[in-house]
């Protein structure tokens, strides 16, 4: 940046010079509520998990025979794989000199935040990819090899399991109530009901007004006859993010099976800011970095539809 690019912050006479971009909280990262409430530390190249299938159900002992012994079945590996990201800015030593208005990014603490701001906006790209690209093996795909949202997700013990609505459909009461009943349906490895609950709904701002409708409406707002709106007894919580690409798809989301389980985001280096001056020039460098990945072995706590 020099006095060039900023000629009116070298020139008296304007009453301010604001960033044009809104400050979200921490809090209010909607990455996070995707990957357990924060991403963990690593102090790897990479991190794998793997995931077995328990044991089958019990059979009729015959009186004077021994009982049927089972074994666990190992499943795949997934790798997270830790990617640098960086960003930087040079200042020249006249745009510091010179300028006239503090909001003007011309200080390590001023410009840690404009970079802060980027890599915030980054992890939300990032990890909402997981879902944008669920039903495409293009970025992310579970230890089974599949799309993320597949139709046919082999099972340990054999057969397959879906976590993706076949058509897809936009979000109404019945492709939501579809929806649910497909997912707290659905079977593990060996054959057993998962007991899932549904927790979140995420949606595109453009879904938005009609999630409402579904959630929070006493009635049926699809019916004329004054039926009580079932949906709303799952107590699903609407996820409103503008980083979802699909306007009219939707994702229910459940807490993962256990700790290990769903999507998991790894981060072997934090944020970090330093700053440099070049010799030569006078000039002062900012640089950002992180080490971050996210992916899903098995995405059995999720359950998707494209939209129509």
């Amino acid at each position: 940046m020099n006095r060039s690019q900023f000629n009116k912050a070298v020139v008296p006479g304007l009453f301010s010079f604001a960033v044009d971009s809104y400050r979200r909280k921490e809090e209010e990262a909607t990455w996070k509520k995707l990957v357990g409430g924060k991403a963990r530390s690593s102090d790897r190249m990479f991190e794998d998990t793997a995931y077995f299938a328990g044991l089958g159900f019990p059979v009729v002992k015959p009186e004077g025979k021994e009982i049927t012994y089972d074994d666990f079945v190992q499943g795949p590996t997934k790798r997270w794989v830790h990617s640098t990201y960086g960003l930087g800015t040079r200042i020249t030593e006249e745009m510091i000199e010179d300028t006239l208005y503090g909001d003007i990014p011309t200080s390590m603490e001023s410009s840690s935040k404009e970079l802060g701001a980027s890599f915030g906006e980054l992890l939300e790209i990032l990890v909402h990819d997981i879902i944008n690209n669920g039903t495409a093996t293009t970025n992310h795909t579970g230890a089974d090899g599949k799309a993320l949202f597949a139709t046919d997700h082999p099972l340990l013990r054999g057969g397959t399991w879906s976590n993706v609505m076949s058509p897809a459909a936009d979000l109404s009461a019945t492709s939501l109530q579809t929806a649910i009943d497909n997912f707290t349906t659905t079977k593990d490895d060996t054959g057993k009901y998962q007991i899932i609950k549904p927790k979140y709904l995420f949606i595109h701002p453009n879904n938005a007004w009609k999630a409402y409708e579904l959630l929070e409406s006493g009635y049926d707002p699809e019916s004329p006859n004054n039926s009580i709106n079932s949906i709303r007894k799952w107590g699903l919580q609407p996820i409103i993010s503008p980083y979802l690409t699909g306007r009219t798809a939707f994702t229910l989301y459940a807490d993962p099976t256990h700790s290990d389980a769903g999507v998991i985001a790894f981060m072997r280096r934090k944020f970090t800011v330093k700053q440099d001056s070049d010799f030569e020039t006078g000039d002062l460098k900012f640089k950002a970095t992180m080490r971050f990945s996210v992916e899903c072995a098995k995405s059995n706590n999720m359950y998707h539809s494209a939209g129509a």
